[in-house]
Parts: structure tokens; sequence; C-alpha cells
């Protein structure tokens, strides 16, 4: 029934499939003319996205280009200004060292012969030159003359210190000493200057740093300073021309490329000498003290009023720096850094910067403008697309339409409306081929999943449809019982007879419940071995025993099926309540557990359903989740209890029990978990653990001086047992401990034997080989069998408590005793007495002839390290308190 669902569900997929249904529920149902449109736009969006992207790669190539040069002809231009600029003072300074080698002699005190040769030079050599604002000379004995030219007004004066001004430097109002005096500065003298000092010293021509000048302008100053010789080369002092830089910022300003750019000079420390910016005045300061005058601060790029100067600033802080650009306010700037250097200290950088949109113009715009117009077209291409497309996708539309009423098992749509194309007709006709197939398909396969194929019964699925089309016809309809009737032991018959007759079997019982079913009775096979019958409301208590009576009876005689004859029997959970559709899946669990109850009864058995066992049921589960939890937070317990020899009362060995020490549930026995245990599975996983666990105790006390004969004895159940890969696990463990294997037992019961006898043989056979030891626990109370004994190899026989705990007082099981005890020396194999208690019994079975023994006269179990000294040695066992 499950395989039949699975066809339709399969059936149903592959349909939704081929009409594409799936594709258009997992894709959020996007119509073929949205998918269509949107390629053609991302293919148009990629095209003129490709178009434009190569568009801007070329114009930043063309805008590096056109910048690097726009760039060099600015600074090719700016250094040529700049050098016949700076050319004046140089030729100034010739011209007073020609003068003053052939007039000035180091005797002459007064300089007044130099007065009217200096102011020729400044104002009639010299009148375009504007920047050249002072020539000057200082002696070797402290004398100083100057003529400086005020650039506001193109008026000159005289600057004089000799014999005549009595140490004093008198400013003039005129170019002679007889002229008024505007100011005077006590005991000036030139030679520490520093225009003075650094030519004196090495007597070589040199720039000066550049100043702020404290004139009416006080704008940027530079000198250039000369060492002076007369005609017998003899150093007589240092003549000094001053030039006034701001005068070429009107240079800088008037460059016919300059647009919306800056050009600036910066000297060694990043200084602005010049620029082309209009940048704030320096604060003007009166002019106190001639020898503060140099140490004024000079603005730096970095605080420019102009934004293009202020963000290049960082960028000159390295001094290998060339070109370089930048973005402000979204819009690209580039610079280029040029040195201007002078074998005579001068070591300045010429810094163009350009932007952009000087370069580009309005290009920037017209792109713009030629982007939105491509943009606009595309957009109307996609509308156009869209109409057409929407006329052309509408047939399939329509299509896809009558594909959902095909999947809604509407088996004959036909596609109408829109326009007819060949393909579209070609769909149509496969739609009714395939309607007519799939309606009959699915009547079979419909059938097939409400109807087991082998009884022809009701499905657990057919089942809940025929309570609710009963409950459409009758809307209060309910049902009084339900029996859920669980075949005996079927799979073992199925694999005996075979499937053909596994098969003819399930009918005859179905044959023969069928006659005993009331009128209205829904009968169905829910699982391979169980049944399902669905009494109606009117049903009757007395009826409902007898039919219980009625259905064990069908199984009291065999089946006679083609080629065997078959006896099997079945038990039957019921659940007597009234019921309607909705609880049908809460009754059959609840007659599953009932069915359960009955089963552990034996054959032939029933059970009423009891709130009781819902209770039970949980609890179950719950214990079952708890020892899960306390096999992951390692809450068991391995207890020792000794096995000791009759004959002097030696603890020769010891069985290994489990004890579970619950957080919860504090010390819980093993009769409670041990059964779930198996049950659940788990008892792989604890057993697994008591194996190891119990070796690498024992292998430690063995190297601690415990005697080498020494026996542990470790439970193995079925289940364990027979895993494939049980014998490596213990090869593992003996190597890993280093555990002799003599001195390891597993403990079989006598129910293992009958399992899969030639696989446990050979098993028990390599185990016996590896050097372990094989004991038959609780032998007498299973499946004691001579032919057992004489297939299966084993070292060691013990007998049940259930017979020791009683043969003093019962002739019958000393009788038992005594033959097992003849047994076992038959088979030449020990025999441990399990449960003895008291010293009586004790001394009666060693009487019979029985060598070892365990129970709590000897000892109750206990963690080996609790275990008494006399245990631990050679002593004797005894009583424990």
């Amino acid at each position: 029934m499950a395989d039949d669902v699975l066809l339709r569900s399969e059936i149903l997929k592959k349909l939704r499939h081929a009409l594409g249904l799936e594709n258009l529920k997992l894709r959020g149902r996007v119509s073929l003319q949205f998918a269509v449109t949107a390629t053609f736009i991302i293919m148009l969006a990629l095209t003129l996205g490709s178009i434009i992207s190569l568009q801007m790669r070329n114009q930043s190539k063309m805008l590096k280009n056109l910048s690097s040069k726009v760039i060099s002809a600015e600074v090719a231009a700016v250094r040529s200004d700049l050098n016949v600029f700076l050319r004046a003072p140089a030729l100034a300074n010739r011209m007073v060292a020609v003068l003053m080698r052939e007039q000035y002699s180091p005797l002459d005190k007064d300089l007044s012969q130099f007065e009217v040769p200096f102011a020729h030079i400044l104002g009639e050599i010299f009148p375009d030159q504007k920047q050249l604002s002072l020539i000057s000379f200082g002696s070797v004995h402290g004398e100083y003359i100057a003529i400086s030219r005020e650039i506001l007004t193109n008026q000159f004066s005289l600057l004089l210190k000799d014999r005549r001004t009595n140490g004093y430097l008198n400013f003039y109002k005129g170019l002679q000493s007889s002229d008024p005096i505007l100011n005077q500065f006590e005991n000036y003298d030139p030679r520490p200057r520093p225009w003075y000092a650094p030519v004196g010293k090495s007597k070589k021509p040199s720039w000066t740093a550049a100043y702020q000048d404290y004139d009416a302008v006080q704008g940027i100053t530079v000198s250039f300073s000369s060492p002076l010789y007369d005609g017998a080369a003899n150093f007589i002092g240092v003549v000094a021309s001053d030039i006034k830089l701001d005068n070429f910022d009107g240079y800088l300003r008037a460059s016919p490329n300059l647009g919306h750019g800056a050009i600036y000079i910066v000297g060694e420390n990043n200084e602005l000498i010049s620029h082309s910016t209009h940048e704030d005045p320096l604060p003007r300061m009166p002019l106190l003290k001639l020898p503060n005058q140099e140490s004024a601060k000079l603005l730096k790029p970095k605080d420019s009023s102009n934004l293009m100067v202020k963000n290049s600033a960082p960028l000159l802080l390295k001094k290998d720096v060339k070109d370089f650009e930048f973005n402000l306010n979204g819009e690209k700037i580039y610079g280029r850094v040029s040195p201007v250097v002078d074998g005579n200290g001068l070591n300045w950088r010429i810094v163009v910067l350009i932007p952009e949109r000087d370069l580009l113009g309005t290009l920037k715009k017209d792109m713009l403008i030629t982007f939105i117009i491509v943009l606009s077209i595309g957009f109307f291409a996609a509308l156009v697309a869209w109409k057409t497309i929407a006329s052309i996708t509408k047939p399939i539309l329509l299509a896809a339409q009558t594909a959902r009423l095909l999947a809604k098992q509407e088996w004959q749509p036909t596609i109408a409306g829109g326009l007819q194309l060949k393909e579209t007709k070609l769909l149509a006709n496969a739609f009714d081929e395939m309607s007519n197939a799939l309606s009959c398909s699915f009547d079979q396969l419909n059938y097939r999943i409400r109807h087991d194929h082998i009884t022809g019964l009701l499905s657990r699925e057919g089942l809940l449809e025929e309570m609710l089309e009963l409950v459409k016809k009758t809307p209060d309809m309910k049902w009084d019982a339900l029996f859920l009737i669980g075949l005996d032991n079927y799979r073992s018959i199925h694999d005996s007879i075979g499937y053909e007759q596994g098969e003819e079997l399930l009918c005859a019982i179905v044959n023969n419940l069928k006659p005993h079913l009331p009128e209205k009775a829904l009968f169905a096979r829910v699982a391979e071995t169980e049944f399902v019958v669905c009494l109606p409301i009117d049903f009757h208590q007395t009826s409902l025993d007898h039919l219980i009576n009625s259905f064990q009876g069908s199984f009291s005689q065999s089946f006679n099926l083609q080629y065997d004859e078959v006896l099997i029997t079945a038990s039957l959970g019921v659940v007597c309540a009234p019921f309607n559709h909705d609880d049908l899946i809460e009754n059959m669990r609840n007659a599953s557990m009932a069915l359960s109850k009955a089963k552990e009864k034996g054959p032939i058995s029933y059970e009423v359903f009891q709130g009781s066992m819902a209770e039970q049921s949980a609890k179950k589960i719950h214990l079952i989740a708890e020892l899960n939890a306390a096999i992951e937070k390692n809450e068991f317990r391995i207890y020792f209890q000794p096995v000791v020899s009759l004959n002097d009362s030696q603890v020769i060995g010891a069985e290994a029990l489990v004890r579970w020490q619950s957080g919860q549930r504090g010390l819980v026995a093993p009769g409670v978990f041990i059964p779930l245990a198996e049950e659940s599975g788990l008892i792989l996983q604890i057993g697994n653990w008591v194996l190891r666990e119990s070796c690498r105790q024992i292998a430690g006390r063995l190297k601690n001086g415990r005697a080498s004969d020494f026996d542990v004895h470790v439970n193995v159940s079925v289940r364990q047992l027979i895993q494939s890969d049980f014998y490596q696990n213990l090869e593992n463990i003996l190597l890993e401990y280093n555990l002799p294997p003599h001195n390891l037992t597993l403990e079989i019961t006598e129910s293992i034997l009958i399992e899969d006898s030639n696989v446990i043989a050979t098993l028990i056979g390599r185990i016996r080989n590896l050097g372990v030891s094989i004991a038959i626990d609780d032998f007498g109370t299973g499946y004691s069998s001579m032919s057992y004994l004489h297939q299966f190899a084993f070292d060691c026989l013990k007998i049940d408590q259930s017979f020791v705990s009683r043969f003093l007082d019962n002739h019958k099981s000393e009788a038992i005793i005594s033959a097992i005890i003849r047994l076992a020396a038959g088979f030449d194999v020990p025999l441990v007495a399990e449960g003895v208690e008291t010293a009586e019994q004790a001394q009666r079975l060693y009487e019979l002839g029985c060598q070892r023994a365990q129970g709590y006269h000897f000892g109750r179990p206990a963690p080996l390290e609790e275990w008494p000294q006399a245990w631990c040695g050679t002593g004797k066992a005894g009583p424990l308190a």
C-alpha cells in the first residue's frame, strides 16, 4: 500500500514536472512573458553596461594622458617664468660685486660713496623687476648699506649703518643719509643675519629660506646672497638681493591653462612660497625687534582655504611623489610635483592641480545626455517587447491553465482562446490523449491505494477515506469499538512456506474472519501482520464478547494451503469506546498498546485497552530516554560479586554486574532497566561498556598483585553477541588493557544457542580459540537440550539460583542439581552455583560435587575498590555484613 501511495505521488510529480507546474510553484509563478522580457532587458543592460564600461575605461586612459600633457606644459611654463623671476637677484649681486671690488676698502668706515651707485642699480638697471625689493651689502666689520624698493609706491629708501650712524641701523625716508630717519635699531650687526652668516662661513652663494617680510606689504621674501672679495681676493663681506615672491602669484594666476585648477610652490619645509589661489593674508605684525623678523611662520598647504590645495597636502609628505590623483566632492583631481633645484641651496617644488572638468569640458554632460537617451530607447524597446511577447505567450498561458485542470484530475479539458498556432494545436491534442490515459491510470491507482492488493481489504489510507465518505453521508456517524488483530510468528511461517503461500495464508485468514463480522463493520489490513475491525455504534457488549471468541476460534484450526498445512495464531487488542473518524489514528495506537500486552500473555490472547496502558507506555518511553541520557552522562557502575571455590572458600573470580546510579532515581535495579535496554537496542552500548570497563578494572588489579588465574565473568546479550564486529571489539579490548584472555569468561544464556546455531557455533569457536572461556548462564531454565550441549563447545555451567534457593527443602530441585553436577562432570567443565545464601546450602552443594559458588553467603556485589582485603589477596571469602 505504501508503494502504491509513493507511485501515485511519483506520477503526480512527473505530471507536474511535464506540465511545468512544479517549476511555476518553485519559482514564484514567473510568467513566460516576464522571463523573456526580463532576459531581453538583462541582455540589453549588459550590452549597454559593457559599452559604458569600455567608454569609462577609455575615458580614464584619455584623461590620464591628457592630464599628463597639460600638466607637463604647465610645469614647463611655470619653471621657465620662475627661472626668469629668480635671475634678477643673481644679476644684481654680480653688479654690486663689481662695484664693491673696485671701490670698497676694508679701511672704509663710511659707506656714503655707495649710496648713489646702489640706488642706480636698483632703480635704473632693474626698473621693471618689481620683485627685486632690496639690494644690500654687509662688511666683515659690521657696516651695512641697502637700498629698498617699496612695491606699492615704487619709492626707494636708504638703510644704513656705518661710522656716521654710531652703531644704529637707520631707515631713511629717501636715498640720502641727510633725509629724515623713519626708524632706528640699536646695535645692529649684519654678520649674524640669515642672509650673511651661512655665506660668510661657506664662502659660497646661497638662497635663504622664504620668510614673511615686515615692510608695508609684509609679503613672502627670499634673499640671494653672494660672498664679496676685493682685488686681492680677500673676503670683504656679503652682498644680498631680496625678491618679493608675491609678485610671482600674479604670474601663476595669469596662466592660460589654469582654469579651475591650482598651482603652488612649496619650500623644503612644505610652506607655501607662491600660489595661484587666493588665500587669507598672514597676520600683520609690528616691527618691534628686527632679530625676530625671519622667524615668522608661513602658510602651509594643509591650512589653505582652497580645498584642492588642502586635500593635496598629505600627498606632499612623501618626498619622492610625482604624479598623483584624488577625489574631491565626487570629482577626480590630477596632480604633479616637479622639483626646482639649483646648486645654491634652492630646493622648492612646483605643484600643479587640474580638476577633471577642465579636461573634459562639456564632454561629461554630453555623455550623461547620451546615456539618458540610450536608456530611454532601451525602456521603449522593453515596453514594445513586453507587449509583443504578451500576444505570443497568451496561448501558452492558456495551456498552463489547462495543465492545472489536469492536475486536479479534470480529465477532459480543452485549450481555447488566443491565437491557435501550430504548436499550440499539437499541445492541445497531446493533452487530450494524456487526459484519457491518466484518467484510466488514476482510477486503477486509487483502487490500489485504498485496497490491499493481496487480500482486497481496505488499506490504512482506504479505511480513513471510507470513514470520511461515510461521514459525508451521515455527519454524526460513529463507531463503537476497534479490534486490532495481530498474527503471531507470521514472519517465521512466511519464511518457511515462501512468498506465494504466505499471500495465500493471508487470504485464507481473511476469509475465515469475514463470516464473523457484523453488518456495516469496516475491515482493513493496516500492516503486514495486523488487521483492523471497526464495529458499528449499535454493537452490544454481549455481542462484543462473542465476537472476540469467534475471532479466536478462527485460528483454532490449521489452514490448508496448496502445498502445506499451517497452524497460526493471533492476539487481539481491543478499544471499547465510541469514536469518530478523527479518532481513528489515536484508537489504532491505543489498540496497538493493548495488543502488545496481549502478546505478553502468549498466543491466542486478547487485552482491552485501559488508560493506564498509555501512562505505562509514556513512563517506559521516559525511562528509555533517561537510560539513553545515562549512557552519555556515564551513570553506570560495575559491581563485582565474588566467585569462590567450595573446597577452600578462596575467591577465584568474580561476576561483573552493571548498576545504574541515576541522578534522579538513585540506584535503579537491573531488573528494571535491562529489559528496557534490550527492547530499545541500548543494550549494545551498555553491554560494550560493561565488557570494556570490567576488563579495564580487572587488568589493573592483576598488575597490582591479584592472582594470575583470577577469572572475571561478563554477561553478553544475544544482540551483542551476533553483531558482526563483536569478535574484533573483544580482541581490541584485550589488547588495549593487556588483559590475558584466560582471565575472561563470557556468560551466555541457553536462548542464544537456538538463534542461529551455525553462526553462533562458529563465533564461540573463534572466541575460545582466542583464549576466552564460555560459560552457559542460568542453565536449566531455558532450552536445555543435549543436542545443543553437544553442538556447542563451552567451558563452564552455571546453575540458576531458582534451583539453589529451594533445593534443601525440595527433593526434586536437589535431584535436578545433582543431575546437572553429574552432567558438568561428564563434560569435564566446572560448575558454578548461583544464589547461595546460607552455609547449609554451600555445604550441601559441596557434598553433591559442586566445585564453585557465588551468592550473598559469600558476599554481595560491590565496586572493586570496596572489596574487603580478604578478597583482594589469598584470604577466604565469608559472609559480608
